[in-house]
């Protein structure tokens, strides 16, 4: 489980290598793993353990195979027998981060976020202090609501790479879940400028505008996103939410019509949005609960 891409094992091996008979034996640990990678992409596990086992049998001193062998059974989702090939890995090599950051990945996807957390920590001690492994440091903590250290992580990942647009939203949503807003608007605003075609970032952008009574800048961003997913009708039915609330009755109007009547999901999205916005507490009068009537 490569720090950096989880099973980037499968992305880096090379689609050329051709497929071995039956019995075939690799001439170095390296063909072999090379070998496993291919078997395990077309889903034949049992052959890719094979072959990722012959080369702990070529080149048993490099816990890199250890690793490599544990990836596999990870992805084939045989959790027991991946953790025991890491712990094999850590034990040959106690100061290499990335057995921890494997264990950490594995206890993560099980639950079990101490032992994550104490695993990604040690990963970072070991010299794995990059943006992904300080991102999945931050993820686990949040899981575990330890927010504080989470926020510190989260901030850690986008010093790494404050060209990141991804972990600048996370990290915006993060704050604004424990009511940093401010800094959750800051942020927020960054990932979107840094992802310009991305809906969803303006769209969560103006939630948070109207959260904190910038409704002149929700409205822009609604209508950034609706630039990007034309008739959204979650776009604009909160489109219409916000003229609502500067007494743009005409606008919101307009907007409520164009967004027509929901389907389940935007429905269930809709009133989401509205929690996360604030506006589920009476703020839009009788609006929110007479969608018919707004439209007609």
């Amino acid at each position: 489980m490569a720090m950096g891409d989880s099973f980037s094992f499968i992305r880096d091996s090379q689609p050329q290598e051709p497929r071995a008979e039956t019995g075939y034996q690799p001439q170095t640990a390296e063909e072999a793993r090379r070998r496993g990678d291919a078997a395990l992409r077309q889903g034949e596990y049992e052959e890719a353990f094979r072959y990722y086992k012959l080369a702990i049998q070529m080149d048993g001193d490099n816990s890199e195979r250890y690793v490599q062998l544990g990836d596999a059974y990870a992805f084939a989702d045989q959790p027991a027998r991946a953790l025991a090939y890491y712990q094999r890995a850590r034990k040959m090599n106690p100061r290499d981060p990335e057995p921890y950051f494997a264990l950490g990945e594995i206890y993560r996807r099980y639950g079990r976020y101490d032992a994550a957390v104490a695993h990604f920590r040690r990963a970072i001690e070991y010299g794995a202090d990059n943006a992904f492994v300080q991102f999945k440091y931050a993820e686990v903590l949040a899981l575990s609501q330890q927010y504080a250290k989470a926020v510190e992580a989260g901030r850690a990942a986008v010093n790494h790479e404050p060209s990141n647009g991804f972990y600048r939203f996370w990290l915006a949503d993060l704050l604004e879940h424990i009511g940093e807003l401010d800094e959750a608007l800051q942020e927020m605003e960054i990932a979107t400028l840094l992802n310009p075609e991305d809906d969803y970032y303006h769209f969560r952008y103006g939630l948070l505008c109207i959260e904190n009574e910038m409704l002149s800048r929700a409205v822009e961003c609604f209508q950034r996103a609706l630039a990007i997913k034309p008739q959204r009708a979650l776009y604009l039915t909160l489109l219409g939410d916000v003229y609502t609330l500067l007494a743009r009755a005409q606008d919101a109007q307009r907007a409520y019509q164009q967004a027509g009547e929901l389907d389940g999901y935007d429905r269930a999205e809709l009133a989401r949005a509205r929690h996360i916005a604030g506006l589920d507490n009476g703020r839009l009068g009788g609006c929110a609960d007479d969608s018919s009537a707004r439209r007609e």
